[in-house]
């Protein structure tokens, strides 16, 4: 269902690889939000960004952690990764936490 758990393509393509991780959570009261998403593909020359929620600690590159602590970036080879607390966010930030956004500079 369109609340449920599980993981999805975003975009799949010959080019550009989007998938999601969808999980409850206890700020939606069990429905899914998401939870990881990965981007790879051949934009990226086979390299693969992975960014997952604050718990998780997930914000890899090719497997390896490439952020150490907030704020701070990450550059490759033609892209870039920003972890800071600047921009929108979808929802309201629960009281008692930062916002923390994860920015992605990509080729295309």
């Amino acid at each position: 269902s369109f609340y449920g758990d599980g993981d999805f393509w975003l975009v799949k393509s010959s080019t550009v690889s989007i998938q999601a991780r969808f999980e409850g959570t206890k700020y939606t009261e069990g429905l899914a939000a998401t939870n990881q998403i990965v981007v790879g593909g051949a934009f990226l020359h086979g390299h693969k960004i992975e960014v997952g929620t604050l718990d998780s600690g997930i914000l890899t590159v090719d497997g390896q952690q490439v952020i150490a602590g907030f704020p701070g970036s990450y550059s490759g080879a033609g892209f870039s990764v920003t972890y800071d607390a600047q921009g929108e966010v979808p929802d309201v930030v629960p009281e008692g936490n930062e916002k923390r956004v994860v920015h992605m500079d990509l080729p295309l």
